[in-house]
């Protein structure tokens, strides 16, 4: 059976197909690619309360809040990340703008997605 859906921004082509008694979705790879990183955008758009109302009304950068948050210290992050605390204190400092890799790895490094860290794209 072919089926075809319309979402917000794009075409969805699918067939669905019965293998082993289960029903399976099967859409073209780039489709699929672009669905999940979609998802991990919409869930990029979110910040906990706390994070947010630190940022917004005391000033703490975003990746002292998101830390702060998940209950880490810098020396815990540095050592996730394989740099020196200091690294970590300059990436929270309110001046700072860490590079786009830098912002990537530490938001792996605390299991977010980088738009959480700096509200861009």
């Amino acid at each position: 059976m072919n089926a075809h859906i319309s979402a917000v921004e794009t075409d969805i082509e699918y067939e669905v197909r019965e293998e082993q008694g289960r029903h399976l979705a099967v859409l073209p790879l780039g489709q699929f690619l672009s669905l999940v990183e979609r998802a991990g955008q919409l869930d990029a758009l979110t910040l906990p309360h706390e994070v947010a109302s630190r940022y917004l009304r005391d000033g703490v950068p975003l990746p002292r809040g998101w830390r702060e948050y998940l209950g880490l210290t810098q020396a815990a992050v540095a050592e996730r990340l394989g740099v020196s605390q200091a690294q970590v204190a300059q990436w929270e400092h309110p001046d700072a703008r860490p590079r786009r890799t830098s912002l990537n790895k530490l938001a792996r490094a605390l299991g977010i997605h980088p738009a959480q860290l700096s509200l861009r794209d």
